[in-house]
């Protein structure tokens, strides 16, 4: 009876007290550099290393490194400014998988007074918000701590308006883009994908072993690229995977990837993308290859639509 009083007792708690939800993953966030009037001018950049070292304190936030975002923004010919459309906050994300940007103005009123404000920008939504922060210029530190808080929590309450819900996996999505791809008559592919590590150019075996895998489940014949056999399409390609900084007990990797897509009896480029994968967890190397795999899978989804297009004679 005893016994059987407790198990009641146990099931009403587990009615009236809530599971608790599992830790969220934390949101790659990338920094652009501060603008400012001709007055605050000696300010910015002191501002944009602040608020970015602020940030990377906080637990819900992974920080893209500020040589790969100034090596994106280069390629792409992006400017860095105050302020960020919508078009190009996407392509912004795209290329350095942060899903949130920040970027803003620094402006100085009277003698020793300054205005600080952030713009956050969602890469997937295109949603702006703004936060602001103000006082004397010689309390810069103090105002630097104040507006990354604001930013923080901005971010955590507008997660949701921030970044796309995710209604599927990516395993999910590529096997509806398989089964969506259009015809049967697939043309052959060869891979040669290196990877850049520690100066040294190696064959990535990872890479091009989950590449082939996708590509033959979506029914394309995939040429050994040292076979006498001659692929109708080669994709070649570079990729190299970078630490970032850890958030309490997670790793963070991204995995840029630079592909190119290539007719090979006449040689014309059908398409050249760079992508960028990235991925957290408890352990590194399970973090490490997830970021590899993500790669792979947007290198796919890119790719797969546009060869199922291709019809060559078998």
């Amino acid at each position: 009876m005893k016994n059987h009083l407790t198990l009641l007792l146990l099931a009403a708690l587990a009615m009236i007290v809530p599971a608790a939800e599992p830790p969220k993953s934390p949101l790659t966030v990338a920094v652009y550099d501060f603008s400012s009037d001709a007055d605050a001018a000696r300010y910015v950049n002191k501002v944009t290393a602040l608020v970015t070292a602020g940030l990377a304190g906080a637990s819900n936030l992974v920080m893209v490194e500020r040589a790969e975002l100034a090596r994106a923004l280069q390629e792409q010919a992006f400017g860095i400014s105050g302020m960020v459309s919508p078009e190009a906050a996407a392509k912004i994300g795209q290329i350095t998988g942060a899903k949130v940007l920040v970027a803003g103005q620094v402006m100085k009123i009277g003698d020793n007074h300054l205005i600080v404000v952030a713009n956050i920008v969602g890469t997937e939504t295109g949603r702006l918000f703004a936060d602001k922060v103000e006082g004397a210029a010689d309390n810069l530190l103090a105002l630097t701590e104040e507006l990354s808080r604001k930013i923080a929590q901005t971010i955590s309450d507008q997660t949701a308006n921030l970044t796309a819900e995710s209604r599927e996996t990516s395993a999910e999505r590529l096997d509806r883009i398989i089964k969506n791809l259009p015809g049967t008559n697939r043309p052959s592919v060869s891979l040669h994908i290196t990877s850049t590590e520690r100066g040294n150019i190696h064959e990535s075996a990872s890479i091009q072993t989950e590449f082939g895998s996708i590509l033959l489940s979506a029914g394309f014949p995939v040429a050994d690229t040292n076979s006498d056999r001659k692929p109708d399409i080669e994709i070649t390609g570079t990729e190299r995977v970078s630490e970032g900084p850890r958030q309490g007990d997670l790793y963070f990797y991204t995995e840029p990837m630079d592909i190119k897509v290539q007719e090979r009896r006449t040689g014309n480029i059908l398409a050249v993308e760079h992508l960028v994968g990235s991925a957290t967890d408890v352990a590194s190397r399970a973090a490490m290859m997830a970021s590899e795999v993500n790669a792979v899978h947007l290198a796919c989804e890119k790719v797969l639509p546009l060869l199922a297009k291709q019809h060559y004679e078998p």
